[in-house]
């Protein structure tokens, strides 16, 4: 009669175990990065007693995390190209900056640059358009 009483008690034991797990999964239902969790259980090696094999009853093999390892791989997959492209977006950034502002950027000098060459070879001559074509290629340099 006590072998039947300890094939019981690792029953309510593991089961109590596994009751544990689905709680858990339950409290943690609605918080973000949860992953569910389930209770592995196996029969429990049968022992020989005068020739006859009895069971032993349930043990408890584990509490595993359920995920999916391909999605989990794409994470990490994904995140690892996001570091190693940031100091690349980084530097597009800056030339954006660079080229694409309409106060202090590149556009707007070689705008000026090209206005002051085009009204110089108009009148080479003149002593004013040539200082203003000077100021504007130093302004664009």
């Amino acid at each position: 009669m006590s072998d039947i009483l300890s094939i019981g008690s690792s029953a309510v034991a593991a089961y109590q175990r596994a009751l544990g797990t689905v709680s858990n999964n339950i409290a943690n239902i609605s918080t973000d990065g949860y992953t569910r969790q389930t209770t592995s259980l196996s029969a429990g090696a049968p022992q020989n007693l005068a020739g006859i094999y009895l069971g032993t009853g349930v043990k408890l093999d584990g509490i595993k995390r359920e995920f999916s390892e391909f999605v989990e791989s794409g994470l990490r997959n994904s995140f690892s190209g996001l570091t190693t492209q940031t100091p690349l977006l980084q530097y597009a950034n800056r030339i954006l900056d660079v080229m694409g502002g309409e106060n202090v950027s590149l556009t707007p000098a070689l705008d000026k640059f090209f206005a002051s060459a085009r009204a110089l070879s108009a009148d080479p001559s003149s002593t004013d358009l040539r200082s203003v074509f000077l100021r504007d290629a130093d302004g664009l340099a």
